[in-house]
């Protein structure tokens, strides 16, 4: 109701925005703090109510793809990162639905059952609070909405391109650059889509604590809601904080952007399509390796 009552005041702010932002190089302005264990928790979110494998349809613009929990654990199952150990945890919510748990139990570390309240960032929050006070390491964040086909070994670089790049705070597959639940089209609001993130243990401490202790999304109900509460609201956060982030093009290019100054919002630096990636690629929610 606000939106529509200040429509064109917003709209001009928006427009002032993407004109003024800077077009200077990305710079850094933040560095993370150095990994303490060579380790990577990985944990996986899913409800109840699906099989261990599903097509998922997400618009007519969007192809339907194959995915599921079984994908998910495979593909990790796989993954060697030389000298890491690997930890990996599935939180699920509403667990009385499911009917697989012989395959989960047998290719996992452990499982934990969770409230559907904040759906994926109800298992986020209970994952971080879990290991919160761990040894600071890489964390995997993710979902079972990611695309079953994915490169055989990714993880390796993914952590590499990590070690390389202190600045970006998390790592993700796709991104969108609007917030679809605006009245305000000119919006301009990059951020990772939160069906995998790689990040670290103190990086999302900083968000936590940034964010007044509460972990982004933890508290919303709503789906809709829950993408801005959620899933922008990492992103936010994070370059509030001074990081950049970066995600993997279908190409295995790696993009990364962030804010040069408080008012700067990226759009004159970014170079790949508007909107949401998902919409401009041949297989969406796909983990793509990076290419050297």
């Amino acid at each position: 109701m606000l939106e529509l009552f200040l429509f064109p005041i917003i709209y001009i702010r928006e427009l002032y925005k993407n004109l003024n932002s800077s077009k200077e190089k990305l710079n850094i302005l933040k560095k993370r703090k150095e990994i303490e264990e060579k380790k990577i928790y990985i944990n996986i979110h899913e409800w109840g109510g699906y099989g261990l494998k599903r097509s998922k349809s997400i618009h007519e613009k969007i192809p339907t793809f194959e995915c599921g929990l079984y994908y998910q654990l495979e593909r990790f199952k796989k993954q060697k990162v030389d000298g890491f150990k690997k930890y990996v945890n599935v939180t699920m919510s509403e667990e009385e639905k499911y009917k697989e748990f012989d395959f989960v139990h047998s290719n996992t570390d452990n499982v934990d059952f969770v409230s559907n309240f904040g759906m994926d960032f109800s298992g986020y929050s209970f994952f971080f609070n879990k290991i919160e006070n761990e040894k600071n390491a890489y964390l995997i964040l993710t979902n079972t909405s990611v695309n079953s086909i994915s490169p055989e070994d990714f993880l390796e670089d993914y952590i590499n391109y990590m070690e390389d790049n202190k600045d970006v705070a998390i790592l993700g597959i796709s991104y969108s650059t609007r917030m679809g639940q605006s009245l305000i089209r000119n919006n301009f609001i990059p951020h990772l889509q939160s069906f995998f993130y790689l990040t670290t243990i103190d990086v999302l401490k900083e968000i936590v604590n940034f964010n007044n202790g509460k972990f982004p999304g933890e508290d919303t109900a709503d789906k809709l809601l829950l993408i801005r509460e959620g899933e922008i609201k990492m992103s936010v956060l994070a370059h509030n904080l001074g990081y950049n982030l970066a995600v993997v093009t279908e190409e295995g290019k790696i993009f990364k952007f962030g804010k040069n100054s408080r008012k700067d919002n990226g759009y004159n630096r970014w170079d790949l399509p508007k909107g949401d990636m998902r919409q401009f690629v041949k297989k969406p929610n796909k983990i793509n390796k990076i290419l050297k």
